[in-house]
């Protein structure tokens, strides 16, 4: 069955759970409603497949979240453009009355460019993510902007931006919420009259440096191109797993607002985003499934065979990833080789990851630190241990 395919992205996260949950709660349904079936039967029936879901929702887990994860980041790359057509009603008048209405105008810090308007807003938490969610709006109008003038702006913007950082204090926030970060997202809308080509040819990619990491922390740059009529900005989300929003999401919510009356120009802005990698969208969801599934259960057996083959102290360095055997037991870690500083930045060890994930003594972490540290010496290289949280 080729349908639905995975390009319709959303359409297979939604199926994905409409399948597993119907598939025992459609029998609970129709037994419920079958009145020759007595009720002590219907209940133990019930109770049955309710179990079977919870079983098969924990034997599935990482399944289901791999396949989850997957296709909400191949929903926000096709809902993604590296720029976008202005509407045929856009001007800079308009744009400016709308911002207007957002938050509560500031006085700009004395830095050169100075913003023609910054307004700032800030949102009480409902989640412990976060001590308050902040969001910036400045705005700069340049004749030409090359690469030097839009650093400047950014740079501009981010002081400016800084300057307001805590302007206002929420109350009645719990102990986790007082503890944890200010959610912070500055939108930077440049409207320039002309660009350098050069600089028109790369903006997507310039846009697309040092915007934070995005859950915290977003810095987005939005060029708005008065000569092309188009506007260019980072418009890839990330995904929403139910736990925190990210607030660079809350930034581009922002700009499709002021800019685009809350409607993006999808169909207007042809010029999409680079395919992902492994992700092809006109393969359909049941085989995406069957291959998810495969590879998770192929890898964890490979990994299974290779620490059963292995010996004591045995060390493996391939593809990126160091295998290790203590005993009756191993460990797998990410390396990253920095060949510059001849340094190979290696994953904090703290569990073991064969036969299953228990925690590592402390004394036989440094008698593997020592193994490694050997190993990767004889290579020409000073082990450097990160954690990859």
């Amino acid at each position: 069955m080729n349908f639905p395919r995975l390009k319709n992205a959303l359409l297979c996260r939604i199926l994905i759970y409409v399948v597993v949950l119907g598939g025992f709660i459609a029998p609970i349904i129709i037994v419920a409603n079958l009145k020759f079936i007595p009720e002590a039967v219907k209940v133990i029936i019930g109770i049955g497949l309710a179990v079977g879901l919870l079983i098969y929702l924990i034997k599935n887990f990482v399944l289901l979240m791999a396949m989850d994860v997957g296709l909400a980041m191949l929903h926000c790359h096709n809902t993604a453009r590296k720029c976008f057509v202005l509407p045929k009603s856009f001007s800079t008048q308009k744009i400016e009355r709308r911002i207007t209405r957002f938050g509560k105008e500031y006085e700009p810090a004395v830095i050169s460019p100075r913003p023609t308007t910054i307004r700032y807003k800030s949102n009480t938490p409902i989640t412990f993510y976060s001590s308050g969610i902040e969001k910036v709006i400045a705005t700069y109008p340049v004749d030409f902007l090359d690469k030097n003038q839009y650093q400047l702006i950014v740079n501009s913007a981010t002081a400016n931006s800084q300057a307001l950082k805590g302007k206002k204090k929420h109350r009645f926030l719990d102990k986790a919420q007082k503890s944890s970060p200010l959610n912070r997202v500055t939108v930077i809308v440049i409207y320039a009259k002309k660009v350098d080509e050069k600089l028109r040819n790369s903006l997507y990619d310039v846009v697309c440096k040092n915007g934070g990491d995005g859950f915290d922390t977003a810095v987005l740059p939005c060029v708005i191109d008065v000569e092309k009529q188009i506007c260019t900005f980072d418009s890839m989300r990330i995904p929403y797993m139910g736990f925190q929003y990210p607030v660079k999401n809350r930034g581009i919510k922002i700009i499709r607002k002021f800019l685009f009356n809350n409607k993006l120009p999808f169909a207007d802005s042809s010029d999409t985003l680079d395919p992902i990698k492994d992700m092809n969208p006109e393969q359909s969801l049941w085989r995406f499934w069957k291959t998810t599934k495969k590879e998770l259960i192929l890898d964890d057996k490979e990994h299974k065979r290779r620490f059963e083959k292995m010996q004591h102290r045995e060390i493996i360095f391939e593809d990126d990833y160091i295998y290790l055997k203590w005993k009756d037991r191993g460990i797998w870690l990410s390396v990253e080789l920095n060949e510059e500083l001849k340094t190979a930045e290696i994953d904090t060890i703290e569990s073991w990851d064969y036969p299953k994930s228990n925690n590592i003594a402390k004394d036989t972490i440094k008698e593997i630190k020592t193994d490694i540290n050997t190993y990767f010496a004889g290579l020409g290289y000073t082990a450097k241990y990160f954690s990859c949280e």
